[in-house]
């Protein structure tokens, strides 16, 4: 799938994305105020060989949403200064947040553990740095998004999300409202550290969230991953996907074929029935849907998800996890109850 010429305007672009009073701000508005800044990006995808069409309108909606809200963000600043009879300047302040607490910095390190693997007294000055930026840009964007609400400046423009067929194991309930989509390799030690807030999540949001497990074995980089996708898929049709799943990041030495039908018996498989489900090419086309969906979607490298259809990539924090699932379940009134 290659990227397509440079759309032209439709019904979909002229739809107003923001508003400021009664003036409605269009996406080709946006677009056509830095044209130049757009069409670098675009040029910039194309000689990385960026060719599908995902990842350009992912950065193509990344770099619409900052250009929009920087245009509503002064005209909410211009908005209010009109209103005091004040200069611009005089509305604008630095944003008032705490600095983080030791026991904040401890917490924020006990939750990321797995991902930080670094001593707390090493990374604490880095993590309190973080969580102080964190705070300012949170302290910001809530001054930001009052003034617009006084003002009558609202942004129409939702999340960037693509369709993913949430096909595959799963933990929690087929009716929670958010859906978390995992491309995954169980060798990948970036998954491994991924596990512990993935359980958080669940436990955290038992009747919210559900996720959705999908292979992506990197056989470059990650000799032994093929034969533990195809383990996984074979202990799924006993029943057993997630406990071998638990088992085989739980110990990611051990992921050999002779070591795969050990833990097989150990977790009470049928190993004659496993044993055979792998030398029948039985997982074949399992994990061929997988591998179609991946390279479809232009996925590299694992972990990578999707919530609701919103991209997350790699080993991001607990609280990235969070923030978004809040936002999701905010937007469909879920946050209640």
């Amino acid at each position: 799938m290659t990227l397509q010429p440079a759309r032209s305007q439709s019904a979909h672009d002229a739809a107003p994305i923001a508003t400021v009073g009664s003036e409605p701000i269009t996406e080709t508005i946006i677009v056509q105020a830095d044209q130049a800044a757009f069409d670098q990006l675009r040029w910039e995808l194309e000689a990385q060989q960026h060719q599908l069409q995902f990842k350009y309108e992912k950065a193509r909606h990344d770099l619409l949403k900052r250009q929009l809200d920087q245009r509503l963000d002064e005209a909410a600043v211009a908005d209010e200064a009109k209103a005091r009879g004040v200069s611009s300047e005089a509305v604008l302040g630095d944003p008032k947040a705490g600095a983080p607490t030791d026991e904040e910095v401890r917490a924020f390190y006990d939750r990321n553990r797995d991902r930080i693997r670094e001593p707390y007294e090493q990374m604490a000055p880095k993590m309190r740095e973080y969580l102080a930026d964190q705070r300012k840009q949170t302290a910001a964007r809530e001054f930001y998004d009052a003034l617009r609400a006084k003002h009558g400046i609202k942004s129409f423009l939702g999340p960037f999300r693509i369709a993913v067929a949430a096909t595959g194991p799963a933990r929690g309930p087929a009716t929670a409202p958010i859906t978390i989509v995992e491309f995954a390799d169980f060798q990948c030690p970036y998954c491994k550290r991924a596990e512990s807030s993935l359980h958080v999540l669940l436990d955290q949001y038992p009747d919210k969230v559900r996720l959705v497990f999908r292979n992506l074995p990197l056989t470059q980089i990650h000799p032994q991953a093929q034969g533990a996708a195809e383990a996984a898929v074979c202990a799924d049709r006993q029943g057993k996907f997630w406990e071998m799943h638990d088992a085989m990041y739980a110990d990611q030495a051990s992921l050999a074929p002779d070591a795969l039908k050990d833990t097989a018996q150990r977790l009470g498989l049928d190993v004659g029935q496993f044993s055979a489900c792998l030398s029948g090419g039985a997982p074949v086309a399992t994990l061929g849907s997988d591998a179609k969906a991946a390279q479809e979607l232009g996925l590299s490298g694992t972990p990578y998800f999707f919530i609701n259809g919103r991209p997350l990539d790699g080993n991001v924090p607990l609280e990235k996890f969070q923030s978004i699932i809040a936002e999701e379940l905010r937007a469909n009134g879920s946050d209640r109850g």
